[in-house]
């Protein structure tokens, strides 16, 4: 039995679990939202070591609604456009109402709006709100009217400013004035909350932002997620972190948000910047909350845009790591950074990808040609193998001798062949990450049927009858290429005398297709295109094989 094709098989087969599992059933098919909400975060160089519960701070309490001191006030809007967003703040709890991010669109249509940051919840919670504490009590300003001397509406470019004031007083005496402080360009503005109780003390004050727990209209985009860096990194238990709240966690505070897969909102606490990070679930929505004990004025950065590296970079190189890149961090984080610079000079994602393609197949090719030659050279032993397995059957001591004496003397290493698919997998799952994760690639098209390389590869045919596990209406015409070039690509190395083995490599472009279906189309173009390069590189090497000489 040709012992390296036996490895490769399972290793092939290994791997068609492992990224079914891993990257179809818990990426593309996320579980109920409660499961699927986490913190996540990463170690800050100066931050004090360790997460450490603080003393009598619960586990993210509902804080309780202030009242007002006066009548409801009639709302007012503040609209703030800058060159990257346009924001529409209200009165009634001094709040961001809506956020919409002007190069961004909320589908891959044409004439679709631009992408909305503020989900209310079914409530109509919205972002940010004050926590105080104050005679042994967290409250919220949900039910404040805050007024306002700022105009109806603010144009803002380049590095021209604006600060919106809020100010408001509770029936029980509590003055709030929150205020929010605008550029004309960039994704960040800074928030302040100040409050003063008189004669009774305020223990802390705080942040919170709300967010409902569910998927974007498109269903391949992540339910949010709470994303913080307090002091190191955590990863909670994903049933336990907002289902029960997660144990409230002190220390350094480098951000602490929601993100999907493309967005971040986020608040980057400023001064302050040492404090607790909490969470709780109520229903479907879930509260991120950021409370700083033994003051009464705290003031933070909130950045509320995409997830674009040198966006993240310019703000905190911290904050990159709100981008979920998996396991293979070490190996996506170069391929993007790789990506955008071929995007430089090639201004178009599907020839940028097809770029990185060749140039993780020359960066590859020694090995592969290494291990396909290896390869090679066991298929022409197999006859001899076959022999020593029929003289030497009944003495497996001696049958191992020969094989490995068989082995010397024509260079053949058992085992070479298996290096380039092991090597191949990391490298795979790698740039999937990368490619999954790239908010540039984000309704970005390629060519013809391609309009979004974020998107299930599909060309839309009315008359075709809608399959369970597809997430498109149509053909994936893309996919279907790259599952018949993986089998020329098997057809054409040289076969294993076992027919099972055969069998198995020939089922695996069918596993790869049904697998590859549902996940982004630069994906299946990466793979397409690696293909079709194995295919040229095999040309080459089965024209060597048919010279090379006979086994010894």
């Amino acid at each position: 039995m040709d012992t390296s094709r036996v490895l490769i098989a399972i290793i092939l087969s290994l791997g068609l679990v492992f990224a079914y599992q891993e990257l179809v059933l818990k990426r593309l098919y996320p579980p109920h939202p409660e499961q699927k909400a986490r913190v996540a975060g990463a170690a800050s160089p100066s931050a004090t070591p360790g997460l450490k519960p603080t003393p009598g701070v619960a586990a993210a309490p509902g804080a309780m609604a202030l009242a007002p001191a006066l009548p409801a006030a009639p709302e007012r809007l503040i609209e703030v456009d800058t060159d990257l967003f346009r924001a529409v703040f209200t009165s009634r709890g001094a709040r961001l109402k809506s956020l919409q991010l002007e190069r961004y669109r909320q589908t891959a249509a044409a004439n679709s709006p631009p992408y909305e940051m503020i989900r209310p919840t079914a409530g109509g919670v919205l972002p940010f709100a004050a926590v105080v504490e104050t005679n042994g009590q967290e409250v919220t300003d949900r039910n404040l009217d805050y007024t306002t001397d700022a105009p109806a509406k603010i144009e803002l470019t380049g590095s021209n400013r604006a600060t919106l004031t809020f100010s408001a007083e509770t029936s029980g005496g509590l003055k709030l004035v929150k205020t929010f402080a605008l550029s004309g360009s960039g994704y960040v503005f800074d928030m302040t909350v100040s409050a003063n109780a008189g004669t009774a003390p305020v223990k802390a004050v705080g942040f919170s932002m709300t967010q409902p727990m569910t998927e974007r209209t498109g269903g391949y985009y992540d339910i949010p997620e709470i994303q913080a860096d307090v002091s190191s990194k955590v990863v909670a238990d994903p049933e336990a972190t907002l289902k029960k709240g997660f144990q409230a966690l002190t220390g350094k505070i480098t951000y602490a948000g929601f993100g999907d897969r493309y967005f971040l909102a986020t608040f980057l606490p400023e001064s302050p910047n040492q404090g607790v990070v909490s969470s709780r679930l109520s229903g479907n929505d879930a509260t991120a909350q950021v409370l700083f004990p033994g003051t009464s004025t705290a003031l933070t950065r909130v950045f509320m845009g995409p997830k674009a590296l040198e966006v993240l970079d310019a703000v905190n190189p911290k904050l990159h790591e709100a981008i979920n890149f998996g396991w293979f961090g070490f190996l996506s984080l170069p391929f993007l950074k790789i990506l955008k610079l071929f995007h430089d000079f090639a201004p178009n994602w599907g020839w940028d990808i097809i770029l990185l393609t060749l140039a993780a197949r020359l960066l590859m090719l020694p090995m592969s040609v290494k291990g396909m030659r290896s390869t090679m050279k066991m298929q022409r032993l197999a006859p001899q193998m076959e022999k020593i397995r029929a003289q030497f059957k009944d003495e497996p001591e001696r049958m191992q001798r020969e094989m490995v004496d068989l082995y010397k003397r024509n260079g053949v290493n058992p085992l070479g062949g298996c290096a380039p698919m092991a090597i191949q997998f990391p490298i795979f799952i790698g740039l999937y990450e990368a490619l999954l994760n790239a908010v540039e690639l984000r309704h970005a098209p390629f060519m013809f049927w391609i309009r979004d390389l974020s998107a299930p590869d599909c060309y839309p045919v009315s008359w075709m009858p809608t399959i369970p596990f597809m997430h498109c209406h149509g053909i994936p015409v893309l996919v279907l290429l790259m599952g018949v070039s993986t089998f020329v690509q098997q057809w054409m190395m040289p076969t294993s005398p076992d027919p099972n083995q055969q069998k198995m490599m020939m089922l695996m472009p069918v596993a790869f297709t049904v697998i590859l279906v549902n996940f982004p189309a630069g994906l299946s173009l990466y793979y397409f295109a690696s293909n079709v390069l194995g295919i040229i590189q095999q040309l080459f090497l089965n024209r060597e094989f048919k010279q090379m000489a006979p086994a010894t």
